[in-house]
């Protein structure tokens, strides 16, 4: 799988414990930037790391339920608007 979660990270009981771990880069934010450059390195065969400080990754992206309907939120790039 290329996305998966390293338990042992998320446990402060670790750090120092002199486990050594190798990777071929660390990508820091685990927004959809972050996770196409993770993904696009994985697949070339590196071994990567991605931190994210919050519990679930997609940055800014996410949802909210109201009502019983379910609405996406985050970043949007919109097209066309040109008169040019």
């Amino acid at each position: 799988s290329v996305l998966s979660v390293d338990k042992e990270l998320e446990s402060d009981e670790t750090v120092g414990l002199g486990r050594s771990r190798e990777y071929d880069a660390i990508v820091i934010g685990s927004g959809i930037g972050g996770l196409v450059a993770a993904t696009q390195l994985a697949v070339k065969g590196a071994k990567v790391l991605v931190l994210e400080k919050y519990l679930i990754p997609g940055g800014s992206s996410g949802y909210y339920e109201r009502d019983g309907f379910t609405f996406d939120v985050g970043s949007s790039v919109m097209f066309g608007f040109s008169d040019k």
